[in-house]
């Protein structure tokens, strides 16, 4: 309703939103249901994701497909590698040249890059700090070395030629491009500053500071406090700069380190960002002790997660927390087992899971030591029947 009374023909409304792959299934819902809207005569929705990063029974495709089923009117555009003419373009616009004087460079760059555009962009950027293209003060005009450039091996993807770049960097700036890697694209100034320390193979000082130089390369940006990749490859490049047998340890030594600093019995953004790293350590978890932590610790964020009404959040930590069982939990960890088991259903039932509501209510009732422990599950499982018209089902139980 809020957008119908905004959206008008004479004052439309148009939404974009970038990265459609890495949507939940909520925020996909909701699009869902502002796109079939009939009566949004004022607005437009426009979305971009990677293609190659959709498979076809992946949630976005559902989505689409869905949508074509329902008729909605969509337009779809392929955002291709662009043409040798446009790169010609690009590079005589870059360096304000008429465009028949950047042939020659334009020519060997694309068959580098094949049109890439990132690639395009970062080779030209690389082509400058290697000095082999430049402003002469003589000419006073852009020159370049066309033998060397041509010799020049760069390689077939974008992601070995970012991972080159930011190896080229202090190695205090790299460390600490890969920690912020392990965050995600972006970070807040006051969390990075708790995770800005000595680690595994690093021996020099980690500071703020260092990160300047990778933002006068273009690889991060500043909005406001926060620390930003520029593009999502870049932030991949980062983190595939940790080798696969150090990245758990790296996440789980952030995710204490971030845990230190949140205040006792108190959850908010910095204890869910640090949940979520240990839960990516969980790999280098030590003794059943810790392991129980952890499970706990994820049954909070679980639980307020829910008191937010972000329920697919919630089932995210709770199903963590369940995966993390061993043997015989049942007998060993009874009021633990209920407790993640009986939260867990009750996230999955308010995303309409009911499939799964079903098989883990099941569960539950029959691993339960007394009815009172089963209430709250039957209670679910009666609340997701009725929503699926199944009445008789419900009434048996």
């Amino acid at each position: 309703m809020f957008v119908r009374a905004v959206a008008k023909k004479s004052h439309p409304l148009v939404l974009f939103l970038d990265d459609l792959q890495w949507a939940d299934e909520l925020s996909l819902q909701l699009i869902s249901a502002l796109v079939k809207d009939t009566e949004n005569s004022g607005f437009l929705f426009i979305g971009s994701y990677w293609g190659n990063e959709v498979g076809f029974s992946d949630l976005l495709s559902n989505l689409i497909n869905e949508l074509e089923s329902k008729q909605v009117q969509m337009t779809r555009i392929s955002v291709v590698s662009i043409l040798k003419e446009d790169v010609n373009k690009l590079i005589a616009d870059t360096i304000s040249m008429p465009h028949h004087l950047t042939k020659s460079l334009s020519d060997i760059v694309y068959k580098k890059t094949s049109g890439n555009v990132l690639l395009v962009t970062q080779l030209l950027q690389s082509l400058w700090d290697e000095d082999l293209l430049f402003f002469s003060l003589e000419t006073k005009t852009w020159m370049w070395d066309l033998n060397a450039i041509d010799a020049k091996v760069i390689p077939d993807d974008v992601g070995m030629l970012l991972s080159g770049k930011i190896l080229q960097l202090p190695q205090g700036c790299q460390y600490g491009m890969k920690l912020l890697a392990c965050i995600g694209m972006r970070c807040e100034a006051s969390i990075l500053k708790l995770i800005m320390i000595k680690g595994k193979g690093f021996k020099g000082s980690v500071d703020e500071k260092e990160l300047d130089f990778a933002i006068d390369e273009g690889l991060l940006k500043k909005e406001g406090t926060n620390h930003v990749f520029a593009h999502n490859q870049i932030q991949q490049a980062a983190y595939s700069l940790i080798p696969e047998d150090e990245r758990g340890c790296l996440h789980r030594q952030i995710g204490h380190l971030l845990l230190k600093n949140v205040p006792e019995n108190k959850v908010n953004d910095l204890f869910f960002t640090a949940v979520s790293q240990l839960n990516q350590g969980i790999n280098h978890l030590g003794k059943d002790d810790e392991r129980l932590h952890l499970q706990n610790l994820n049954l909070r964020a679980g639980e307020k997660a829910m008191s937010l009404a972000d329920f697919l959040i919630a089932s995210s930590y709770l199903k963590a927390g369940i995966d993390m069982f061993l043997g015989n939990h049942w007998e060993e960890y009874y009021d633990l087992s209920i407790q993640l088991y009986s939260a867990y259903a009750e996230a999955e039932y308010s995303i309409c899971h009911f499939q799964e509501v079903g098989r883990v209510a099941e569960t539950v009732i029959q691993s339960s030591k007394s009815f009172q422990d089963k209430q709250r599950v039957y209670t679910i499982l009666i609340k997701a029947l009725g929503v699926e018209n199944k009445l008789e089902d419900a009434i048996k139980l």
